[in-house]
């Protein structure tokens, strides 16, 4: 079942970057269109509708390159599969149980290059996390079977694929 969802992780994250990408392209073009615009032409030194859209532009257009960077890194890395053996790295998907009675419910994690992302993908939400994330330096060289304790929470490793 984990398998089967990890095979779902890239394309769901690939997507999710063309997205971004598309989003970012569609702000650029109405920065750009509001920029150039005849009725946006300063009518005194103050009126600075156009500057600020060109500077929205420019902006969306750095965002657009770093987001096809990292799409790019994203779809050249391979993605490992782990055994219960395993020390955990780049490309795991890490379930985190909770040790605590009353605690919040399992916790399903893929350390990726790039984070701040979430899917829900078999049932499962799947947290992507950066491998420069504090979470991942902590799992980093971990098992399945050791505990970890993020914030004042206690987790177990109950599986890494």
């Amino acid at each position: 079942m984990s398998q089967s969802i990890k095979q779902k992780l890239k394309p769901a994250l690939l997507a999710a970057l063309d997205e971004e990408i598309q989003a970012a392209l569609d702000g650029a073009r109405q920065a750009h269109e509001t920029a150039s615009h005849a009725d946006n032409k300063p009518e005194n030194q103050y009126d600075t509708l156009a500057l600020e859209a060109a500077y929205l532009a420019h902006g969306q257009s750095e965002r657009i390159r770093e987001l096809q960077d990292v799409r790019i890194r994203i779809n050249q890395w391979p993605v490992a599969d782990f055994g219960a053996d395993d020390l955990i790295t780049s490309g795991a998907l890490v379930l985190l149980e909770p040790l605590e009675r009353n605690a919040e419910s399992e916790r399903w994690l893929w350390i990726t290059p790039v984070g701040g992302r979430q899917f829900a993908i078999g049932g499962k939400t799947i947290q992507v996390i950066s491998t420069e994330a504090p979470l991942a330096q902590q799992l980093s060289q971990l098992a399945e079977g050791d505990e970890v304790t993020v914030g004042q929470k206690r987790w177990e490793i109950s599986g890494c694929w």
